[in-house]
């Protein structure tokens, strides 16, 4: 079996797609009986995809991002100035 070249896509009656939409972090599935959906997980929206006939209309089921988010990790100052003047931390 050859593949076709990189900028064309497959045809058939059986092919699923998972599009990336630019500028986003969404994802769009087309299932080959014309279903759509929109995700931001591809293992939900493969899941999704592969579900058929059984896949539910609207999408993979979103989990809701918490209302309050984890502080960011720590990270490094690599600035020598900045950290001569930092006051040690005896610990």
């Amino acid at each position: 079996m050859t593949l076709p070249p990189p900028r064309e896509v497959l045809a058939g009656e059986k092919v699923l797609r998972i599009n990336w939409l630019p500028g986003s972090d969404r994802l769009r599935g087309l299932c080959h009986c014309g279903a759509e959906a929109e995700g931001e997980d591809p293992i939900e929206m493969w899941e999704w995809l592969l579900a058929h006939p059984d896949h539910p209309a609207g999408g993979p089921t979103v989990t809701p991002s918490p209302d309050v988010l984890p502080p960011p990790p720590a990270h490094r100052v690599s600035d020598p100035s900045i950290i001569r003047t930092r006051t040690p931390v005896l610990v």
